[in-house]
């Protein structure tokens, strides 16, 4: 009888074991993904938990996981791998994705991480909805939720700082309920943090992501990516194809592109900064850009595109999401899979 149980608890684990494992896609190149990360060697993720892992001259292979949660974002610090998405998920492997351990995972959250960086084997930070931001000084054996009233714009850290001075706890309620999402986290050749998120938020951090300073922008749109160009300038971009950048000791000003495409991710060039996004669409504008004050009540009809940029559309105008320079291409991850892209 004893001898019953025990088979049957076996199988029971090893049935739960194997739910939690990422279906293995046969057509898993041409599903949802998310995003791409290359050094030494290549990792894309995306929906159900799908990694990829492309080193050398192979091809990009799936491999097992310990989750089917959707992937959003995926780091690399030499072979150790971390990635982040739905259900608060965060997985790592430490060996170029030959095993891997869950560090965090908390679908009661009902919040999914948006993006992930790591600073060096220790140092990381994930980044989601509804301001969720978390961080490890540990190479993400423990990670700490924290949140920052900095991301909120001046009237409202005003709303609350008044809260805070009758009740704490209140305050804390109301600040974890008003935060914005925070979509994407990038570091600059200066190890500054650059920050970008929904209604008009783009911050910095010189310290690591400790302490962060929101930038005062008159816009109040979603930001996806935030780039520094090695010129100095910061670039941001968002919804409906609005990018906005600010040169060294100057304000905010505006790319026309005359595109109204969703802007997810900025590829960084030596003369050339690239817009991916929805609708398959690349903005390609020359460095240094060519900028001008922020007109929002601009018509779309008698909109003129600036000097240097030009737009192209893949065949297929599907949304295209990030990518990442491999063996010398210029790789995306789209909703139709994951793809070279010319960039001339």
């Amino acid at each position: 009888m004893h001898k019953l149980i025990s088979s049957v608890l076996i199988l029971v684990f090893s049935l739960v074991c194997q739910a939690e494992q990422a279906y293995q896609a046969p057509l898993v190149r041409e599903s949802l993904l998310l995003d791409i990360e290359s050094e030494s060697f290549a990792v894309a993720v995306g929906e159900r938990g799908h990694i990829l892992i492309k080193q050398g001259d192979k091809e990009f292979t799936q491999v097992n996981v310990p989750t089917q949660a959707t992937l959003t974002s995926v780091t690399v610090i030499g072979d150790n791998i971390w990635a982040a998405g739905h259900d608060a998920v965060i997985i790592h492997s430490p060996d170029r994705g030959q095993s891997w351990e869950i560090q965090h995972n908390d679908p009661d959250l009902d919040r999914p991480f948006l993006d992930i960086l790591f600073l060096d084997a220790l140092n990381g930070i994930a980044i989601g909805a509804y301001g969720l931001f978390y961080q490890t000084q540990d190479g993400g054996a423990n990670w700490e939720s924290i949140r920052h009233a900095s991301f909120l714009n001046p009237m409202d850290r005003e709303y609350l700082e008044e809260i805070r001075k009758e009740n704490e706890d209140f305050y804390q309620q109301e600040l974890e309920s008003i935060l914005p999402h925070l979509n994407r986290i990038s570091i600059a050749s200066d190890n500054t943090l650059y920050l970008a998120g929904e209604a008009g938020l783009l911050a910095f951090s010189a310290d690591n992501g400790s302490t962060w300073e929101r930038f005062d922008i008159e816009y109040t749109g979603s930001f996806f990516d935030i780039q520094k160009l090695e010129n100095g300038t910061v670039v941001a971009a968002g919804l409906r194809g609005n990018i906005f950048a600010m040169k060294e000791g100057e304000e905010w000003q505006y790319l026309e592109t005359c595109n109204t495409a969703t802007i997810n991710s900025i590829i960084v060039r030596t003369d050339n900064v690239f817009f991916i996004g929805n609708n398959g669409v690349v903005v390609k504008s020359a460095i240094p850009l060519s900028l001008s004050p922020h007109d929002p009540f601009a018509s779309e009809d008698e909109c003129t595109v600036s000097d240097g940029v030009s737009i192209t559309t893949t065949e297929s105008k599907s949304a295209l999401l990030n990518a990442a320079t491999v063996q010398g291409e210029t790789i995306v991850t789209a909703a139709d899979g994951i793809y070279s892209l010319s960039l001339d």
